[in-house]
């Protein structure tokens, strides 16, 4: 009981608002896909598996491999970060149907850049084996919409539309599928229970990560456990949404100009 006393008296202290997890969480994820993009897919040519696997067995390569690593063990705070954000999103919007729409236009506009990066190339075959993560979270707001309304009626009903968001995100191949599902139904059911949530999350996201980046996720805990429910200063919500398509078109376009022409 102490721990959790001076837990609290800590979490009023820091108070991370709504926009301070936004900058969190763009940071991190910049910090991720510049691993991913300007060193994998650019300074060691990943797009070429046999040009990879050559850059990677010099002895040069193992600064940037290591570096690599680091910046993917940072990337691992961003999307459990994202997704409580996405649920604050929705219990808190005025209007949550224009906010649904809103995820959707902007995951159809994050694709073609999301393809880039990833697949080096954009609406072929290769390109709809993954899609961009906005739609794991556009699935996730149309779970929410169900898992409101059956939740009145009772808690076991409401996993139904969690199992069937879980399903679709399969068959769509959207980023983060089942993590993101998991995380998402966590954030809303325990809406009103700090601890349960963040103890439950700690789990999740140390499964998410734990096989190659060494549980560095949970570090995203922190920061849901220390937001402070207030908005922030300033209006980022422009430049959040835009941030996600543009950094992925600019770093390709880095990779693309100095590597791959």
């Amino acid at each position: 009981m102490d721990i959790l006393r001076w837990l609290e008296s800590k979490r009023r202290e820091i108070g991370f608002s709504h926009n301070a997890l936004v900058i969190i969480a763009m940071f991190t994820m910049l910090i991720d896909h510049i691993g991913y993009v300007l060193i994998k897919n650019g300074k060691l040519y990943g797009y070429d598996l046999a040009l990879y696997e050559n850059a990677i067995s010099l002895a040069e390569a193992k600064p940037w491999l290591t570096l690599y690593t680091i910046c993917r063990m940072i990337g691992r705070i961003s999307f459990p970060v994202y997704a409580f954000l996405i649920v604050e999103g929705f219990r808190k919007t005025s209007n949550v149907f224009k906010y649904i729409l809103r995820i959707l236009v902007l995951a159809l506009i994050s694709e073609i850049p999301y393809d880039l990066m990833i697949f080096n190339k954009c609406l072929s075959s290769d390109c709809f084996m993954l899609q961009n993560v906005l739609f794991t979270y556009f699935i996730g707001l149309l779970m929410l919409l169900f898992v409101r309304a059956l939740n009145s009626i009772s808690e076991i009903l409401s996993l139904v539309p969690t199992v069937l968001a879980g399903f679709a995100c399969f068959f769509l191949k959207t980023d983060y599928w089942l993590e993101g599902i998991i995380l998402i139904y966590i954030y809303y059911m325990f809406r009103y229970d700090l601890n349960a949530k963040c103890l439950i999350m700690l789990i999740v996201t140390f499964l998410m990560s734990a096989q190659h980046y060494y549980g560095f996720g949970v570090l995203s805990v922190l920061f849901v456990y220390f937001y402070d429910g207030q908005k922030g200063y300033f209006d980022l919500k422009r430049f959040h949404y835009l941030f996600y398509p543009l950094h992925m078109l600019v770093l390709y376009g880095i990779i693309f100009f100095t590597y791959w022409r």
